[in-house]
């Protein structure tokens, strides 16, 4: 089946009449990579949004968000419904997934995958447990200039900088920066269960970034686990959303 023919069977919760679910669709984000699905992208209005929204939906709040802000609330339950649209890919009957201990999705029997939100978009996508170890997406908005120097110190070292101020053609420095800054965020999300440990943006090196190929290598500074080892090279994949915001993905 393909993406256009996924579309028009999209849920009525997403047919663009939800004032919250302002529109759905399925996306590719993973360039060529067959084990990558399409991810089911939602964009959605958080000054719509209302706590009845998670009943509306049957998607269960749960005792960790009940006293969040609204944003987050309707972030966290845009996330979900796409997780759900992204299971029901697979021709299995979705649960919706839970919070792990250090807030990552958890998914049901036989399913992994990914979640991920900005501003006003959420994605996820879903693969067969057995098809992959790990896969991870990441959706970031143009990191703002005001916060681009702090960034840079966060999570980058002096030479992986170097390599992002080489770079030469249609994107500015900070979609760049932004782009970096997501692959590493898809790497922690599809590595982050194999290597049963918090590791932050130190833990993998940019050593290579083709913005025409839309591809990036992330080349590990530490151990993850046995098969994510020192010195191994694992490519990202990143398109643009729209102007401002891109999608990088990460599978092994």
């Amino acid at each position: 089946m393909t993406a256009q023919d996924r579309s028009s069977r999209l849920s009525p919760e997403c047919d663009g009449h939800d004032a919250l679910l302002r529109s759905a669709r399925w996306l590719e984000v993973g360039d060529d990579d067959p084990r990558v699905p399409p991810a089911f992208v939602i964009e959605f209005s958080s000054a719509a949004f209302a706590l009845p929204a998670f009943e509306q939906h049957g998607v269960p709040l749960p005792a960790a968000l009940q006293r969040a802000v609204p944003k987050r609330q309707a972030e966290f339950l845009a996330g979900r419904i796409a997780a759900r649209h992204a299971i029901e890919r697979l021709g299995v009957v979705a649960s919706i997934p839970g919070i792990g201990s250090s807030r990552e999705p958890r998914w049901q029997a036989g399913v992994t995958g990914s979640i991920t939100h900005t501003r006003d978009l959420a994605g996820a996508i879903a693969v067969e447990a057995s098809a992959v170890r790990g896969i991870g997406i990441d959706f970031e908005e143009v990191i703002e200039a005001a916060a681009r120097d702090a960034v840079r110190e966060l999570a980058f070292t002096p030479g992986e900088l170097a390599l992002l101020e080489k770079q030469h053609g249609h994107l500015s420095d900070g979609m760049l920066l932004t782009i970096a800054f997501s692959a590493k965020e898809s790497l922690f999300k599809g590595a982050h269960a194999a290597a049963g440990r918090y590791f932050d943006f130190s833990a993998a090196r940019v050593s290579a970034l083709d913005a025409d190929a839309g591809r990036l290598t992330l080349t590990l500074a530490e151990t993850l686990c046995p098969d994510l080892p020192e010195g191994s090279c694992h490519p990202v994949c990143f398109r643009m959303l729209r102007p401002d915001t891109v999608a990088t993905s990460f599978v092994w």
